[in-house]
């Protein structure tokens, strides 16, 4: 009976922190150039996508990230190397909602700022012998996610509610 009532527990504390997320994104280089773009969360799955058609969705599926083009979209590839941010990413957003302010590895520092007036974070600064970057979090709604929607080998078109 114990086992039980541990396997409920376990299964309910997961679920605790599934999450599904819709958030419009703003990178900010050290140079002053900038990205925008949505991202999508639903459980263990992430859908990283820039407005500019000139670039690329980058999906989390499976412990595997992978970019597909914009502008073709039937070519897509898995990202094998330089995916650190995108592996710091999913880890911060799978500790949500208790985040620590500053974390640390021997490649980069993150911070985290709150946000005051939403729900979810306001900004993620990575800082690196190679790259400074900011992502800002605007107009976050937790909202259900249909799982299509992260599909990498066949990509459709998110439209917001």
């Amino acid at each position: 009976m114990k086992y039980i009532y541990l396997v409920l527990l376990t299964l309910i504390l997961k679920n605790l922190n599934a999450i599904e997320l819709y958030c419009d994104f703003e990178e900010v280089y050290l140079d002053g150039s900038t990205q925008q773009g949505f991202f999508l969360i639903k459980d263990d799955k992430m859908r990283y996508e820039y407005l500019d058609e000139r670039l690329f969705i980058i999906f989390k599926n499976s412990n595997y990230f992978y970019l597909v083009e914009k502008n073709n979209k039937k070519k897509f590839q898995r990202i094998n190397q330089n995916n650190s941010i995108l592996n710091e990413l999913v880890k911060l957003l799978d500790e949500y909602p208790n985040f620590e302010n500053e974390y640390f590895n021997d490649d980069y520092r993150v911070l985290i700022e709150d946000s005051i007036d939403s729900s979810f974070i306001k900004r993620i600064a990575f800082f690196s012998d190679t790259l400074t970057l900011s992502i800002y979090f605007n107009n976050c709604s937790f909202e259900r996610m249909y799982d299509p929607f992260f599909r990498y080998d066949d990509p459709i078109k998110y439209y917001r509610k």
